[in-house]
């Protein structure tokens, strides 16, 4: 009984790391510093099991495609408290680049406009290809390039990825 006890509490207590894990990862790279250390994952799965936060990845894309790739995980402060995840999917001359971060996102040098989804979030879009939507202090940062379409079309498909997102 004692062995399953500690077990069980084992298992919630990893179940509930709001730190990377960085046990299937590899570092690629670190910052002079040390403050910044970039981190490899074999799959996509492995790097979305690593983050401390749930990522929803869209399943319906405006283009075809092989489906999401891992680009990496960059851990800012380098102890695994504030990860940033990078994925990407790609077709023939598209790509949407998906990044996810606990962080906050500063808007220096333009003024998003404010969008209110029809599932309920806000998202901050950005001329001519960008939105940010924020959930439960995750930050979802969606980039697409399509060259075939014209900004408001961009828009559209920008955030009908986004109404995929559900808590």
């Amino acid at each position: 009984m004692k062995k399953y006890l500690i077990a069980s509490c084992f298992l919630l207590l990893t179940a509930c790391s709001n730190e990377l894990d960085t046990s299937q990862l590899t570092e690629s790279k670190m910052s002079e510093e040390g403050f910044i250390k970039f981190y490899n994952a074999p799959s996509l799965e492995v790097a979305i099991d690593a983050l401390p936060y749930e990522v929803n990845l869209p399943e319906e894309l405006p283009f075809k495609t092989e489906g999401f790739k891992s680009l990496g995980i960059t851990d800012i402060g380098g102890k695994g408290q504030n990860p940033d995840a990078q994925f990407m999917a790609t077709g023939d001359q598209e790509n949407l680049l998906l990044s996810t971060t606990m962080g906050t996102i500063d808007y220096a040098d333009t003024t998003p406009e404010e969008i209110t989804l029809n599932n309920g979030y806000q998202a901050q879009y950005t001329l001519p290809n960008h939105l940010d939507v924020i959930i439960k202090d995750i930050t979802y940062s969606y980039t697409l390039n399509m060259s075939g379409l014209d900004d408001n079309e961009l828009k559209d498909e920008l955030l009908k990825l986004a109404e995929q997102l559900a808590e």
